[in-house]
């Protein structure tokens, strides 16, 4: 089937439709996005996910506006036109230089507690900083503020320690200004 009868198929709600279409041109996109991105590009997004955003960008515009195929060339010059603005606008994206692919760095093994967990001199410090959160309170309002540490839902909270859940609320509340407090202060 050419194009255009492919593209009435589409529009008339045929999936088959649309996989034919890609399957005609996704291997010559990725060809054409291989030769035309940046060393920068293709070190910031893989040929395959531009094609995929070209494809879908198409198939968006397809969907609710007329397209004219020329008798020769099919689709093609649309969608390479699609392609070298895709590959355009990501190069400028990649070249802003808070998204510059080179200044990635990778962290250093072992240095990120949230993969290796945190160190003995770490869990020191939050056991202090805790312990000073907790310091004014009650020891009604250290249960609450034990139960919201422990990632407990305010309700269960409210039933466990025999008060209302505005009393968890304003708990927490007051413990996030004395926290600020001591970490303004240190």
């Amino acid at each position: 089937m050419d194009d255009e009868g492919l593209l009435a198929e589409f529009r008339a709600g045929h999936d088959e439709a649309a996989t034919a279409l890609f399957e005609r041109y996704y291997q010559r996109l990725i060809e054409l996005i291989r030769r035309q991105s940046s060393w920068r590009l293709k070190q910031a997004e893989g040929s395959t996910d531009v094609a995929q955003s070209v494809l879908r960008s198409f198939f968006e515009q397809i969907k609710s506006r007329p397209v004219e195929i020329g008798p020769d060339d099919g689709l093609w010059p649309l969608l390479a036109t699609i392609t070298l603005n895709k590959i355009r606008n990501r190069g400028k994206f990649w070249q802003r230089k808070q998204r510059d692919p080179t200044r990635r760095q990778p962290l250093e093994a072992g240095s990120d507690p949230l993969e290796t967990g945190p160190s003995a001199e770490d869990a020191v410090v939050l056991e202090d900083l805790i312990q000073r959160l907790l310091e004014p309170f009650s020891e009604r309002r250290r249960r609450i503020l034990e139960g919201i540490l422990a990632g407990q839902p305010v309700n269960q909270i409210a039933l466990q320690v025999g008060t209302s859940e505005r009393t968890v609320l304003n708990t927490r509340l007051a413990a996030a200004k004395i926290l600020e407090r001591i970490l303004a202060g240190e």
